[in-house]
């Protein structure tokens, strides 16, 4: 009996995840390490299956937004090293120490206050990535002096240890390098300063995915790999340049739950917005904007059947829409993609972003805890991980 009772899933290829490691593997200097970036769930895949693969095919490292990713991940069996990105609370390093999970920092009074937290509380030692802004107007030290107060407040620590220096780039996924070389020139003369200042550097890492693609001498100790682990490109322009080979790791996909013809016309959906003529063919499918398929695709959007496109009509519902099928074309059960490929139609997570107003970043991340996820090696189903089903944890 599988593991949820709706037939509505996310597939996950494996396979892919491996592949995309390996393509980057093949393109960066040998001396460069891959951290993987399983934030926001892998990017709505599953952030411990992803992970697990990533790892398994040659990344030493995972990242994440925040502490309590990483504990998912350590709850999970996990063991290699996990970097939160973004900012921890100084209340919470106790947790982070004793989940070995190194933490980013940026102020000298964090530092401080993380230091005697810990000292406080007897905790073993903490790894610490300072995060310099070069371009990027989020987290991070914009001077030189601001940079030096960080690095010594953690040379007089005995609790938090100094392991990484990073820089986050704003521009890299454009034809026009100008920003992301100026911010990489900043980067640099933040790692000169700290050469001259005699201080040995940690592990630095500045590239993301498009400056990976476009800058692989760029790689220093280690890029992060975030959206190109899933196969997908950070803009149609890096897309276009085709320099690396990726593989789309996620599909979306259903049943259909009810077929009626239209003997006569009438409405389908909220506010009357499509009206059905006679010999039309309307299917319902069992999923809306409450899994996180987005409500914009109304009368916009399209699924394939039978490995044809077929018209969303009317308003996507919460949990239902409706599809507009060829005569004969399809029946009840029979499967629905609505991300990826069925037969030789693909409807691309890109092309869901250009209809919504989107980047390809935020379509998978949108589908919520309502979907199992089935992960596939080989063609096989390997795993599920269906969140509504697993039992709530009493606080």
């Amino acid at each position: 009996m599988k593991p949820y009772c709706r037939d509505t899933w996310v597939e996950v290829d494996l396979d892919a995840i491996r592949a995309n490691v390996q393509t980057f593997r093949q393109h960066l200097p040998a001396t460069t390490g891959i951290m993987a970036v399983v934030k926001a769930d892998g990017y709505g895949h599953g952030s411990v299956q992803v992970a697990k693969e990533a790892l398994l095919a040659g990344a030493d490292t995972l990242a994440v937004a925040f502490l309590d990713e990483a504990i998912v991940l350590r709850q999970a069996g996990i063991e290699a090293p996990i970097l939160v990105l973004g900012y921890t609370p100084v209340d919470s390093v106790e947790v982070a120490s004793h989940r070995r999970v190194e933490l980013t920092a940026y102020s000298e009074e964090w530092v401080f206050q993380a230091e005697q937290r810990l000292q406080d509380a007897a905790c073993p030692p903490v790894g610490i990535h300072i995060k310099t802004d070069t371009g990027m107007g989020r987290l991070g030290v914009r001077t030189a002096d601001e940079l030096l107060s960080v690095v010594e407040a953690l040379e007089r620590s005995s609790k938090l240890a100094w392991t990484g220096i990073f820089t986050h780039f704003a521009c890299a996924d454009e034809a026009d390098t100008t920003h992301v070389r100026r911010q990489h020139d900043t980067f640099q003369s933040f790692l000169q300063v700290l050469r001259d200042a005699g201080k040995t550097l940690p592990k630095v890492h500045c590239c993301n995915t498009a400056a990976a693609i476009a800058f692989p001498e760029w790689g220093y100790d280690t890029i992060r790999l975030g959206i190109g682990l899933y196969g997908l490109y950070p803009s149609s322009y890096m897309k276009e340049q085709a320099a690396v080979r990726l593989h789309p790791a996620l599909s979306l996909k259903t049943r259909i739950a009810h077929v009626k013809v239209a003997a006569e016309p009438f409405t389908v959906s909220y506010g009357a917005t499509y009206t059905a003529q006679p010999g039309e063919r309307i299917a319902t499918l069992p999923i809306g904007y409450a899994d996180g398929y987005s409500r914009l695709l109304s009368n916009r959007g399209a699924v394939l059947v039978k490995g044809s496109r077929a018209p969303i009509v009317g308003r996507v519902c919460m949990d239902q829409i409706m599809v507009r099928i060829e005569q004969g074309s399809a029946q009840v059960d029979d499967e629905v993609v609505l991300y990826g490929k069925q037969g030789n139609e693909e409807i691309s997570l890109d092309e869901v972003a250009a209809l919504i107003g989107t980047i390809n970043y935020e379509v998978p991340c949108m589908l919520n805890h309502r979907i199992p996820r089935v992960y596939v090696r080989q063609g096989k189903e390997i795993a599920v991980v269906h969140l509504l089903s697993e039992k709530n944890v009493p606080v």
